[in-house]
């Protein structure tokens, strides 16, 4: 009897055993589908593995460019398509993702209304760094005998005036060449630090070379009586300095000259061209090589079937825009270029290197109706020369483009950080008195024998001239035949290159270059 008790006892522990048994594997069961999931260790070890050969990637294209310009990120329409992310196309941004019951996702869209593009364009900077000088004779004869630069205050101006862009806050800023004086390395290096800290503000900076920058013999700096040369960059360093200011964010560049597009936003690109001509020795002249007009081609193809808006921005100019400097100016291969730009409606081309400021239209002949197609050109005049004004181009609501120049406003800078400067404080007096003074010197030093007063008078009036026709601003050439200095000059020297020059400046400023506005199709 007590051996049956000891069995029925023994089988209903076992068979608690078991029904326990079941509950915990059935709850630890449930745990792993129901509770946070923990990776294995060996897939985050792979994961990290992962990332850090992704930062090497970035680290080897970079490192990469020494030994030739790189290739295109995407070079053609086919292998654009190909990318997951396309940095025109729509990410998902503004998009709020919130869990709601039985643990399915929601998305909600905000509305965010489009917001037109607005770029700050500056040209011309011609930066050149304090330890560039010492303030002695090589110096003081290298101003003397340039053009009106204010090279004596260029780290103030580029200071001042990236503090006012940073305020301004654009969609982007864009140099368009010629970023130092003679293509110094130095120059480069500390330019490119400065402008670190707009785009640190969350704003792009796109970059493009002018003939003044790469491979440049004249590379100088300025120490004691005279001037030394000093290291020049090549293309392929050029690309390192400026990599995070246009070429690492391009969705496409050219991979035979620094030629890159980028995306401003979903509806507008920016066509970056490199016109300079540096390899293997540098030139004046500006050509965009047959290569990059191919790859211009394709751009503006994906472009047109996409109904994208695209904005050429080049160095060299596309028309012919000044009959005070007729050489030197014009893109060499200048007609192939507009043909390519007219095939596709381009209707408007941005350009520095002349120095002048200038609007001026294609085909723009007397009797052409105004609303006639032709490509119209703006080139903004050079930053580093007063009156030390950059572009500012905003895309309207009804689709059309609004152009206007503004002043850097040195003195504000100079009061807001303290300085006890008189030149800075008053920059823009001091700026005009100085170019005025600088070219009516030079003016002066050609005219032989005609007294003082004389001199005097006929210089004045050639530096007024000059520095209304750098400005843009319009000249009232009536007003001018009835000065007595424009009459000095006719009656002493009226076969002079000088008169000739003021005629040719004055025929071009019969209207004001400093606003533009254009509809677009």
């Amino acid at each position: 009897m007590k051996a049956e008790k000891w069995k029925t006892r023994i089988l209903s522990a076992l068979i608690h055993a078991a029904v326990f048994a079941v509950c915990i594997g059935a709850l630890f069961i449930l745990t792993k589908l129901t509770g946070p999931q923990e990776k294995p260790q060996g897939a985050t070890e792979a994961q990290t593995e992962g990332t850090a050969g992704e930062e090497s990637g970035g680290d080897s294209e970079e490192a990469g460019v020494q030994d030739n310009l790189p290739e295109a990120t995407a070079s053609t329409a086919e292998a654009r398509e190909d990318e997951a992310d396309a940095p025109w196309e729509d990410t998902g941004a503004g998009k709020d993702e919130s869990e709601a019951e039985g643990g399915q996702a929601v998305h909600q869209e905000e509305e965010v209304p489009y917001q037109p593009p607005r770029i700050i364009l500056a040209t011309d900077l011609h930066y050149q760094s304090h330890d560039a000088d010492d303030g002695g004779k090589a110096f003081r004869t290298f101003v003397e005998e340039c053009d009106g630069k204010v090279v004596e205050y260029l780290p103030e101006l580029l200071e001042a005036f990236l503090e006012e862009v940073i305020q301004e806050k654009p969609s982007a800023l864009v140099l368009s060449g010629d970023l130092t004086m003679n293509g110094e390395k130095m120059n480069h290096e500390e330019l490119a630090d400065q402008l670190r800290r707009v785009r640190e503000s969350g704003i792009p900076v796109l970059v493009i070379p002018g003939n003044h920058d790469i491979n440049n013999t004249n590379a100088a700096v300025y120490i004691g009586e005279e001037k030394a040369q000093a290291p020049a960059v090549t293309a392929e360093e050029f690309l390192q300095i400026y990599y995070d200011y246009g070429y690492g964010q391009a969705f496409s560049r050219d991979e035979t000259s620094l030629s890159y597009a980028y995306a401003l936003d979903e509806k507008n690109w920016l066509l970056m061209l490199d016109s300079a001509q540096y390899d293997p020795v540098n030139l004046v002249e500006g050509r965009i090589q047959e290569s990059t007009l191919e790859w211009m081609k394709g751009i503006l193809e994906e472009a047109s079937q996409r109904g994208i808006f695209v904005l050429p921005i080049a160095h060299h100019n596309l028309l012919s825009q000044s009959r005070m400097y007729t050489t030197q100016c014009t893109m060499e291969n200048h007609q192939e270029v507009i043909r390519l730009l007219e095939e596709y409606g381009c209707p408007l081309f941005l350009s520095g290197h002349l120095h002048v400021q200038r609007i001026h239209k294609h085909k723009e002949q007397p009797g052409t109706p105004d609303d006639a197609y032709g490509i119209w050109e703006i080139v903004t005049d050079a930053l580093s020369i007063p009156p030390c004004q950059y572009g500012l181009l905003q895309w309207k609501e009804d689709g059309s483009l609004e152009y206007a120049t503004k002043a850097v406003d040195v003195s504000a800078w100079a009061a807001c950080i303290g300085s006890e400067n008189p030149d800075l404080l008053n920059f823009s007096d001091w700026s005009r008195n100085y170019i005025s003074s600088l070219v009516s010197a030079q003016i002066a030093g050609k005219i032989r024998n005609l007294g003082d007063e004389v001199t005097r008078s006929m210089a004045e009036l050639y530096a007024e001239i000059y520095m209304d026709y750098y400005a843009g601003r319009a000249i009232d050439a009536r007003t001018v035949r009835s000065r007595k200095g424009y009459r000095w000059w006719q009656r002493n020297l009226p076969d002079s290159r000088m008169l000739e020059q003021m005629e040719a400046m004055m025929t071009d400023s019969n209207r004001d270059n400093n606003y533009f506005h254009i509809a677009i199709d």
